[in-house]
């Protein structure tokens, strides 16, 4: 009989085990979700004070008297310069940056005309 006791002692116990894995995995995956949620939202943020600090350096680049692709770059340094005092790095945006501060050009060019 007693075999029969430790058995169902495993069976239990492996019942169990199993129960805390799948509520591990369980919980697993919704702090996965968590922390991307949160990482995509301080992106957002992250980009929120890129494009304030790249209109405040487009009025600076303007009153320069740089042409074209000087005032682009001097606009991208400003904003670097900017963000890193603050120690924040913005590689990974400089795509981004690029493609708004032309889509601002463009903007201000249609209103010209």
């Amino acid at each position: 009989m007693d075999w029969i006791t430790t058995a169902n002692g495993l069976i239990a116990l492996i019942t169990a085990l199993v129960g805390l894995i799948g509520t591990g995995v369980g919980a697993f995956f919704t702090i996965k979700a968590y922390i991307n949620a949160a990482k995509q939202k301080s992106k957002q943020e992250l980009w929120a004070m890129i494009t304030v600090a790249a209109d405040a350096a487009m009025k600076t680049a303007e009153e320069s008297g740089k042409k074209g692709a000087d005032k682009k770059q001097m606009v991208i340094d400003m904003v670097k310069a900017s963000l890193a005092a603050n120690g924040l790095d913005i590689g990974a945006f400089i795509d981004q940056l690029s493609a708004y501060i032309d889509d601002c050009i463009k903007f201000a060019n249609s209103l010209n005309k």
